[in-house]
């Protein structure tokens, strides 16, 4: 379609070696500064159309940046995002799909999980939500620039929820055991018209409507708990900025910061939060955790739109 907070995650050894398979996750990488839609083959690194005409937006960019053609909307991380078209009344099955080759193809017989978050776009002619937003994992490239390869009605992963939010960022996730050596990860609406379903967002007299998601920090990986703690990506920026310890921790956890620490959660390694706490902006705190029991936990911090994971060992 014609259109338009980091993260730094420390993996320990004791934990897991867990990585995420897909290059450039939160579209921060670039070959240069989108100036045109679509601007995604030549500027957004890694990533590429494999449907008709998805975009890229990124903050650089006074045409394909937060406010775009498409609405307007601040990334879920970083400074850059993506955008596909899903659904469009006066064009049958019109679907734009983006894709990226994986760093390493997937094993067979190995469950993978994969995750990544989308917020529905609105104005005056992008006003429908969809469902069957999902995910292809294939062993082969494809571009089919005009739309013109039949649906297949299929895909690895996909929602049935019609995804309506036009402020948040809803996280999209989901688990499949490869049967194949899957080299390509591919995101979109894999479903024709008469396999999607539609709701039509305030109408604003435009005449012919557009359903268009945002899309950011996509994950691929074969740690159920890397996926469900992941929310960004960008790990060289924040590697200097926090100091938490001790680790083994005891009693209290403190934490050092250089930037302001504005909330704090735990979450187990099955992927439930033990603990929250709004902090309020201060440098540094420290948390109680006499009341969560011993074993591996992920702290999560925000700082601003930034967000630092670190694996800490509490051993009452």
């Amino acid at each position: 379609m014609k259109k338009a907070v980091l993260l730094f995650f420390v993996s320990l050894p004791l934990l897991t070696n867990a990585q995420n398979l897909v290059p450039n996750p939160s579209f921060e990488d670039t070959l240069g500064c989108p100036q045109v839609y679509p601007d995604l083959d030549t500027k957004c690194k890694f990533w590429k159309s494999f449907r008709v005409t998805p975009d890229y937006i990124n903050n650089c960019s006074s045409v394909c940046g937060y406010y775009n053609q498409a609405g307007y909307q601040q990334p879920n991380s970083g400074e850059a995002y993506a955008g596909f078209a899903t659904y469009q009344t006066t064009i049958p099955d019109s679907r734009e799909h983006i894709g990226v080759q994986l760093t390493t193809s997937l094993t067979i017989g190995t469950k993978y999980y994969i995750s990544f978050y989308v917020s529905s776009a609105f104005n005056v002619q992008v006003n429908v939500a969809t469902n069957k937003t999902g995910a292809l994992l294939t062993t082969y490239d494809y571009t089919d620039n005009s739309g013109s390869i039949p649906l297949q009605n299929t895909c690895t992963f996909k929602t049935d929820s019609i995804i309506k939010d036009t402020v948040s960022w809803l996280k999209i996730t989901g688990s499949f055991v490869a049967d194949s050596a899957y080299q390509y990860l591919i995101i979109g609406n894999f479903f024709d018209d008469n396999n999607t379903d539609t709701l039509h967002l305030p109408d604003l007299g435009f005449g012919y409507y557009v359903s268009y998601y945002y899309l950011d920090d996509v994950c691929l990986t074969t740690d159920s708990l890397y996926a469900a703690t992941w929310t960004g990506l960008h790990e060289s920026i924040l590697q200097n900025s926090f100091n938490i310890f001790p680790n083994p921790a005891n009693e209290v956890v403190h934490l050092q910061s250089s930037q302001k620490i504005d909330y704090i959660e735990i979450y187990n390694p099955l992927g439930q939060r033990m603990y929250s706490k709004e902090i309020s902006g201060l440098f540094n705190t420290e948390v109680s955790i006499n009341d969560i029991p011993s074993g591996l936990y992920i702290f999560k911090i925000k700082s601003g739109r930034y967000y630092l994971s670190k694996i800490v060992n509490i051993n009452h």
